[in-house]
């Protein structure tokens, strides 16, 4: 959450939007971190399967550049790959569903924050019964 300056000049943190406890966005963050983690590990071990593929391949002399119709058929069959790139977009999925929600938190407590501070019903100002014609605020 970000921290604006309060009236003394002292850094202070914003609470989260109303509503919102505060254990969920920790949740949401950590969630965050961890698919965050786990799209690396699961790119990194693509990428060595892959590695090994593409040289295994490349031995038989079917590379994208020479054979790219052979070398496509090659990687579509291979289990292995597969698999490994579901892992890969499922940590993406992951990635982009816990920053949404991460974000949208953040713009909805931007949004309450300029609309500035809230007095509860129980403390608002009776009003007469005249109309609010031409009032602002």
């Amino acid at each position: 959450m970000p921290y604006p300056n309060g009236s003394d000049g002292h850094r202070r943190a914003t609470p989260p939007p109303a509503g919102v406890p505060p254990m969920y966005v920790r949740y949401l963050r950590d969630r965050l971190l961890e698919a965050e983690a786990g799209l690396t590990a699961m790119s990194e071990r693509y990428e060595r399967t892959k590695a090994g593929f593409d040289r295994r391949y490349a031995r038989r002399g079917i590379t994208p550049e020479t054979d790219i119709v052979g070398y496509v058929n090659a990687k579509a069959l291979n289990p292995e790959l597969k698999f490994w790139y579901a892992k890969v977009e499922h940590f993406q999925r992951e990635l982009a569903a816990y920053g949404a929600a991460l974000t949208g938190l953040a713009a909805a407590d931007q949004l309450l924050a300029a609309e500035g501070p809230r007095i509860p019903a129980d403390r608002q100002r009776v009003r007469t019964g005249r109309p609010n014609l031409n009032r602002v605020g």
